[in-house]
Protein backbone atom coordinates (compact mmCIF):
# COMPACT_ATOMS: atom_id res chain seq x y z
CA UNK A 1 0.00 0.00 0.00
CA UNK A 2 1.63 3.65 -0.72
CA UNK A 3 2.37 5.47 2.09
CA UNK A 4 -0.29 8.02 1.52
CA UNK A 5 -2.64 5.86 1.12
CA UNK A 6 -1.91 4.42 4.69
CA UNK A 7 -1.80 7.76 6.40
CA UNK A 8 -5.06 8.42 5.09
CA UNK A 9 -6.64 5.72 5.93
CA UNK A 10 -5.27 5.50 9.57
CA UNK A 11 -6.02 9.00 9.72
CA UNK A 12 -9.70 8.34 8.81
CA UNK A 13 -9.53 5.33 11.59
CA UNK A 14 -8.64 7.48 13.82
CA UNK A 15 -11.49 10.48 13.38
CA UNK A 16 -14.11 7.33 13.06
CA UNK A 17 -13.60 6.45 16.93
CA UNK A 18 -14.01 10.01 17.87
CA UNK A 19 -12.85 12.07 21.13
CA UNK A 20 -11.53 8.90 23.10
CA UNK A 21 -8.95 8.17 19.95
CA UNK A 22 -8.29 12.30 19.49
CA UNK A 23 -5.64 11.84 22.68
CA UNK A 24 -3.29 9.43 20.88
CA UNK A 25 -3.39 11.07 17.58
CA UNK A 26 -0.32 12.73 17.74
CA UNK A 27 1.67 9.80 18.82
CA UNK A 28 0.06 7.38 15.68
CA UNK A 29 1.05 10.14 13.60
CA UNK A 30 4.42 10.75 14.68
CA UNK A 31 5.05 7.41 14.58
CA UNK A 32 3.82 7.23 11.19
CA UNK A 33 5.99 10.34 9.93
CA UNK A 34 9.27 8.00 11.44
CA UNK A 35 8.28 5.79 8.59
CA UNK A 36 7.98 7.80 5.96
CA UNK A 37 10.56 9.65 6.76
CA UNK A 38 13.01 6.93 7.35
CA UNK A 39 12.02 5.40 3.63
CA UNK A 40 11.71 9.68 2.10
CA UNK A 41 15.71 10.21 3.07
CA UNK A 42 16.61 6.74 0.96
CA UNK A 43 13.84 6.80 -1.66
CA UNK A 44 15.63 8.03 -4.90
CA UNK A 45 14.07 7.99 -8.25
CA UNK A 46 17.13 7.56 -10.16
CA UNK A 47 17.36 4.22 -8.24
CA UNK A 48 14.24 2.85 -9.17
CA UNK A 49 14.26 4.23 -13.26
CA UNK A 50 16.01 2.02 -15.81
CA UNK A 51 18.65 2.71 -17.44
CA UNK A 52 17.54 5.29 -20.40
CA UNK A 53 16.36 8.71 -21.21
CA UNK A 54 13.48 10.10 -18.31
CA UNK A 55 11.55 12.89 -19.02
CA UNK A 56 10.93 14.72 -15.54
CA UNK A 57 7.89 17.16 -15.62
CA UNK A 58 8.78 19.17 -11.89
CA UNK A 59 6.78 22.12 -13.26
CA UNK A 60 3.68 21.89 -15.64
CA UNK A 61 2.22 25.42 -15.06
CA UNK A 62 2.76 29.01 -15.97
CA UNK A 63 3.09 32.60 -14.47
CA UNK A 64 -0.90 32.11 -13.61
CA UNK A 65 -1.99 31.18 -9.82
CA UNK A 66 -2.43 27.17 -9.68
CA UNK A 67 -2.29 25.19 -6.46
CA UNK A 68 -1.52 22.09 -8.15
CA UNK A 69 1.18 23.31 -10.48
CA UNK A 70 4.65 24.19 -10.07
CA UNK A 71 6.04 26.89 -12.54
CA UNK A 72 7.87 25.40 -15.70
CA UNK A 73 10.44 22.90 -15.04
CA UNK A 74 11.90 19.97 -16.57
CA UNK A 75 14.41 17.53 -15.83
CA UNK A 76 16.00 15.16 -18.12
CA UNK A 77 17.79 11.95 -16.17
CA UNK A 78 20.24 10.50 -19.26
CA UNK A 79 22.03 7.32 -17.53
CA UNK A 80 22.82 8.46 -14.19
CA UNK A 81 23.00 12.30 -15.29
CA UNK A 82 20.51 14.98 -14.09
CA UNK A 83 19.70 18.04 -16.06
CA UNK A 84 17.16 20.98 -15.31
CA UNK A 85 15.15 22.28 -18.00
CA UNK A 86 14.08 26.10 -16.40
CA UNK A 87 13.30 26.19 -12.59
CA UNK A 88 9.92 28.28 -12.05
CA UNK A 89 8.48 28.85 -8.63
CA UNK A 90 7.88 25.74 -6.77
CA UNK A 91 10.48 23.23 -9.03
CA UNK A 92 12.89 22.97 -5.98
CA UNK A 93 10.00 21.90 -3.90
CA UNK A 94 8.41 19.43 -6.62
CA UNK A 95 11.70 17.75 -7.13
CA UNK A 96 12.21 16.86 -3.89
CA UNK A 97 8.55 15.21 -3.56
CA UNK A 98 9.80 13.33 -6.98
CA UNK A 99 13.02 11.88 -4.83
CA UNK A 100 15.02 13.98 -7.01
CA UNK A 101 18.11 15.08 -5.31
CA UNK A 102 19.05 19.02 -6.33
CA UNK A 103 22.50 17.96 -5.42
CA UNK A 104 22.71 15.45 -8.18
CA UNK A 105 22.01 18.42 -11.19
CA UNK A 106 25.06 18.35 -13.74
CA UNK A 107 23.40 21.59 -14.90
CA UNK A 108 20.76 24.00 -15.00
CA UNK A 109 19.55 25.55 -18.89
CA UNK A 110 16.97 27.97 -19.44
CA UNK A 111 14.69 28.27 -22.55
CA UNK A 112 14.66 31.92 -22.30
CA UNK A 113 14.75 34.64 -19.48
CA UNK A 114 11.11 35.52 -18.54
CA UNK A 115 10.82 35.21 -14.85
CA UNK A 116 8.47 32.67 -14.63
CA UNK A 117 11.19 30.64 -16.29
CA UNK A 118 13.84 31.34 -13.25
CA UNK A 119 11.93 32.43 -10.42
CA UNK A 120 12.38 29.22 -8.52
CA UNK A 121 16.56 29.07 -9.48
CA UNK A 122 17.50 30.49 -5.94
CA UNK A 123 15.60 28.01 -3.88
CA UNK A 124 17.21 25.49 -6.08
CA UNK A 125 20.72 26.01 -5.72
CA UNK A 126 20.17 26.07 -2.52
CA UNK A 127 18.87 22.78 -2.13
CA UNK A 128 21.72 21.70 -4.43
CA UNK A 129 24.22 23.45 -1.86
CA UNK A 130 23.01 22.39 0.80
CA UNK A 131 21.71 18.75 0.00
CA UNK A 132 25.47 17.97 -1.63
CA UNK A 133 27.56 19.67 0.70
CA UNK A 134 28.55 21.12 -2.85
CA UNK A 135 31.86 22.93 -3.80
CA UNK A 136 30.65 24.50 -6.91
CA UNK A 137 27.78 26.35 -7.41
CA UNK A 138 25.27 25.25 -9.57
CA UNK A 139 26.16 25.54 -13.22
CA UNK A 140 23.39 27.76 -15.21
CA UNK A 141 23.27 27.69 -18.80
CA UNK A 142 21.29 30.14 -20.78
CA UNK A 143 20.86 32.23 -23.68
CA UNK A 144 23.30 35.82 -23.49
CA UNK A 145 21.88 37.49 -20.37
CA UNK A 146 21.77 34.54 -18.11
CA UNK A 147 24.87 35.47 -16.04
CA UNK A 148 23.49 39.03 -15.42
CA UNK A 149 20.38 36.58 -14.09
CA UNK A 150 22.63 34.54 -12.09
CA UNK A 151 24.63 37.64 -10.82
CA UNK A 152 21.40 39.36 -9.16
CA UNK A 153 20.26 36.26 -7.18
CA UNK A 154 23.55 35.19 -6.06
CA UNK A 155 23.74 39.14 -4.22
CA UNK A 156 20.58 38.69 -3.53
CA UNK A 157 20.54 35.48 -1.22
CA UNK A 158 24.58 36.45 -0.47
CA UNK A 159 23.88 37.55 3.13
CA UNK A 160 21.62 34.00 3.68
CA UNK A 161 24.81 32.31 2.57
CA UNK A 162 26.87 33.84 4.66
CA UNK A 163 24.59 33.37 7.85
CA UNK A 164 24.57 29.44 6.45
CA UNK A 165 27.65 28.76 6.20
CA UNK A 166 28.46 30.33 10.13
CA UNK A 167 25.38 28.35 11.32
CA UNK A 168 26.40 24.84 9.59
CA UNK A 169 30.10 25.15 9.18
CA UNK A 170 32.36 25.01 6.20
CA UNK A 171 32.14 20.91 5.85
CA UNK A 172 28.55 21.00 5.61
CA UNK A 173 27.91 24.29 3.23
CA UNK A 174 31.22 25.28 1.83
CA UNK A 175 31.14 28.77 0.90
CA UNK A 176 32.37 28.07 -2.21
CA UNK A 177 29.43 25.99 -3.39
CA UNK A 178 26.27 28.24 -2.66
CA UNK A 179 24.50 30.59 -5.93
CA UNK A 180 24.79 29.77 -9.39
CA UNK A 181 27.47 30.21 -11.98
CA UNK A 182 26.48 31.05 -15.14
CA UNK A 183 27.79 30.14 -18.83
CA UNK A 184 25.93 32.09 -21.53
CA UNK A 185 25.56 31.59 -25.06
CA UNK A 186 24.44 33.50 -28.41
CA UNK A 187 21.57 31.66 -30.05
CA UNK A 188 21.90 30.47 -33.25
CA UNK A 189 19.73 33.26 -35.36
CA UNK A 190 18.42 29.84 -37.82
CA UNK A 191 17.54 26.52 -37.25
CA UNK A 192 20.91 25.11 -36.92
CA UNK A 193 21.47 23.92 -33.45
CA UNK A 194 24.51 24.88 -31.72
CA UNK A 195 25.62 22.06 -29.39
CA UNK A 196 26.24 22.69 -25.32
CA UNK A 197 27.07 19.19 -23.64
CA UNK A 198 28.41 16.42 -25.31
CA UNK A 199 29.81 13.96 -22.58
CA UNK A 200 28.98 10.80 -20.79
CA UNK A 201 27.08 9.50 -24.07
CA UNK A 202 24.41 12.58 -23.48
CA UNK A 203 24.62 15.24 -26.34
CA UNK A 204 22.70 18.45 -25.19
CA UNK A 205 21.44 21.07 -28.35
CA UNK A 206 20.10 24.24 -28.58
CA UNK A 207 18.02 25.85 -31.30
CA UNK A 208 16.32 28.86 -32.14
CA UNK A 209 12.55 29.10 -31.13
CA UNK A 210 9.64 32.02 -31.97
CA UNK A 211 8.83 33.86 -28.59
CA UNK A 212 9.45 37.23 -29.98
CA UNK A 213 10.09 39.77 -28.26
CA UNK A 214 12.26 37.47 -25.97
CA UNK A 215 15.02 35.75 -27.63
CA UNK A 216 14.20 31.93 -26.66
CA UNK A 217 15.74 28.30 -27.72
CA UNK A 218 14.29 24.62 -27.21
CA UNK A 219 16.65 21.96 -26.42
CA UNK A 220 17.01 18.33 -28.07
CA UNK A 221 18.50 15.73 -25.84
CA UNK A 222 19.88 12.40 -26.89
CA UNK A 223 21.41 9.38 -24.93
CA UNK A 224 21.60 5.63 -25.94
CA UNK A 225 19.83 6.20 -29.11
CA UNK A 226 16.84 8.02 -27.75
CA UNK A 227 15.95 11.50 -27.72
CA UNK A 228 13.32 14.00 -26.44
CA UNK A 229 12.73 17.71 -27.47
CA UNK A 230 12.06 20.48 -25.05
CA UNK A 231 10.34 23.12 -27.16
CA UNK A 232 10.20 25.84 -24.12
CA UNK A 233 7.91 28.78 -24.79
CA UNK A 234 7.25 29.70 -28.53
CA UNK A 235 4.62 30.62 -31.32
CA UNK A 236 4.55 27.15 -34.12
CA UNK A 237 7.89 27.00 -35.14
CA UNK A 238 9.53 25.68 -38.50
CA UNK A 239 13.29 25.54 -36.35
CA UNK A 240 11.18 23.44 -33.35
CA UNK A 241 9.65 20.96 -36.14
CA UNK A 242 13.12 20.65 -37.72
CA UNK A 243 15.16 20.01 -34.51
CA UNK A 244 12.72 17.85 -33.39
CA UNK A 245 12.34 15.25 -36.72
CA UNK A 246 12.61 11.39 -35.31
CA UNK A 247 12.54 12.54 -32.09
CA UNK A 248 10.95 9.90 -29.16
CA UNK A 249 9.32 12.67 -27.47
CA UNK A 250 8.16 16.18 -27.88
CA UNK A 251 7.27 18.30 -24.45
CA UNK A 252 5.65 20.98 -26.08
CA UNK A 253 3.80 24.06 -24.56
CA UNK A 254 0.15 24.60 -24.90
CA UNK A 255 -1.74 27.37 -24.58
CA UNK A 256 -5.91 26.95 -25.17
CA UNK A 257 -7.37 29.81 -26.95
CA UNK A 258 -10.88 28.14 -26.16
CA UNK A 259 -10.09 28.46 -22.16
CA UNK A 260 -8.22 31.67 -22.83
CA UNK A 261 -11.20 33.28 -24.34
CA UNK A 262 -13.01 32.27 -21.29
CA UNK A 263 -10.11 33.98 -18.73
CA UNK A 264 -9.79 36.99 -20.93
CA UNK A 265 -13.76 37.53 -21.38
CA UNK A 266 -13.77 37.51 -17.57
CA UNK A 267 -11.30 39.86 -16.63
CA UNK A 268 -13.06 42.52 -19.17
CA UNK A 269 -16.13 41.72 -18.08
CA UNK A 270 -14.79 42.62 -14.07
CA UNK A 271 -13.52 45.45 -15.04
CA UNK A 272 -9.59 44.51 -15.29
CA UNK A 273 -9.12 45.23 -18.52
CA UNK A 274 -5.42 45.51 -17.98
CA UNK A 275 -5.09 41.46 -17.27
CA UNK A 276 -7.73 40.91 -20.38
CA UNK A 277 -5.22 42.73 -22.35
CA UNK A 278 -2.72 40.52 -21.43
CA UNK A 279 -4.29 37.21 -21.46
CA UNK A 280 -5.04 38.79 -25.37
CA UNK A 281 -1.07 40.00 -26.04
CA UNK A 282 -0.10 36.38 -25.12
CA UNK A 283 -1.86 34.52 -27.91
CA UNK A 284 0.62 35.43 -30.93
CA UNK A 285 3.56 34.14 -28.34
CA UNK A 286 2.64 31.09 -27.63
CA UNK A 287 1.52 27.59 -29.35
CA UNK A 288 -1.97 25.66 -29.07
CA UNK A 289 -2.43 21.94 -28.27
CA UNK A 290 -3.55 22.10 -32.30
CA UNK A 291 -0.04 23.76 -33.09
CA UNK A 292 1.66 21.59 -31.25
CA UNK A 293 -0.13 18.61 -32.50
CA UNK A 294 0.66 19.68 -36.16
CA UNK A 295 5.13 20.05 -35.06
CA UNK A 296 4.51 16.33 -33.72
CA UNK A 297 2.95 15.24 -37.29
CA UNK A 298 5.09 16.74 -39.27
CA UNK A 299 8.16 15.88 -37.29
CA UNK A 300 7.39 12.10 -36.90
CA UNK A 301 8.38 12.31 -33.07
CA UNK A 302 6.83 9.33 -31.40
CA UNK A 303 5.08 10.59 -28.46
CA UNK A 304 3.84 14.25 -27.56
CA UNK A 305 3.62 15.46 -24.32
CA UNK A 306 1.73 18.94 -23.31
CA UNK A 307 3.42 21.47 -20.47
CA UNK A 308 3.06 24.93 -19.35
CA UNK A 309 -0.33 24.50 -19.54
CA UNK A 310 -2.37 27.82 -20.53
CA UNK A 311 -4.79 29.26 -18.63
CA UNK A 312 -5.27 27.43 -15.21
CA UNK A 313 -7.25 23.80 -15.17
CA UNK A 314 -8.31 23.46 -11.65
CA UNK A 315 -11.34 22.19 -12.84
CA UNK A 316 -11.06 17.88 -13.53
CA UNK A 317 -11.46 17.57 -16.76
CA UNK A 318 -9.57 20.62 -18.21
CA UNK A 319 -6.77 18.85 -19.11
CA UNK A 320 -8.65 16.34 -22.00
CA UNK A 321 -9.45 19.65 -23.84
CA UNK A 322 -5.35 19.83 -24.49
CA UNK A 323 -5.07 16.21 -25.10
CA UNK A 324 -8.38 16.15 -27.59
CA UNK A 325 -7.17 19.42 -29.47
CA UNK A 326 -3.75 18.44 -30.13
CA UNK A 327 -4.95 14.83 -31.49
CA UNK A 328 -6.89 16.75 -33.78
CA UNK A 329 -3.40 17.14 -36.07
CA UNK A 330 -0.91 14.14 -34.34
CA UNK A 331 -1.92 10.35 -35.23
CA UNK A 332 0.80 9.26 -31.85
CA UNK A 333 0.10 9.28 -28.44
CA UNK A 334 -0.76 12.36 -26.24
CA UNK A 335 -0.41 13.20 -22.79
CA UNK A 336 -1.39 16.30 -20.92
CA UNK A 337 1.18 16.33 -17.60
CA UNK A 338 0.87 16.95 -13.85
CA UNK A 339 3.30 18.10 -12.18
CA UNK A 340 5.41 14.52 -10.51
CA UNK A 341 4.51 12.34 -13.98
CA UNK A 342 7.65 10.87 -15.48
CA UNK A 343 7.69 9.68 -18.79
CA UNK A 344 10.54 6.84 -19.30
CA UNK A 345 12.41 5.93 -22.69
CA UNK A 346 13.85 2.91 -21.47
CA UNK A 347 17.26 1.58 -24.30
CA UNK A 348 15.46 -1.35 -24.67
CA UNK A 349 12.60 1.02 -26.72
CA UNK A 350 9.14 2.26 -26.30
CA UNK A 351 7.32 4.67 -23.65
CA UNK A 352 6.80 3.93 -20.09
CA UNK A 353 4.99 7.05 -17.64
CA UNK A 354 4.26 6.88 -14.03
CA UNK A 355 3.93 8.98 -11.42
CA UNK A 356 6.14 10.01 -8.53
CA UNK A 357 5.06 12.22 -6.10
CA UNK A 358 5.81 11.14 -2.44
CA UNK A 359 2.86 12.68 -0.86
Amino acid sequence: MKRGVMIALVLAALAAFGAGAFAYRGEIATRLLERAAAGGMSDALAERLPDGLHAIFCGTGSPLPDRSRAGPCFAVLAGDKLFVFDAGEGAAETLALMGVNAGDIEAVFLTHLHSDHFDGLAPLALQHWATGSAQQPLQLIGPTGAARVAAGLNEAYAIDAGYRTAHHGPEIMPPAGAGLSAREFAPPLAAEPIVLHDRDGVRISAFRVDHAPTVAVGYRIEYGGRSIVVSGDTARSDSLTQNARGADLLVHEALSPRLNEIMRSAAVESGRANVGAIFHDILDYHASPEDAGAVAQEAGVGALALTHLLPQTPIPGLVSTFERDARTRFDGPVWAMRDGDVISLPLTGGFERSRRLRF
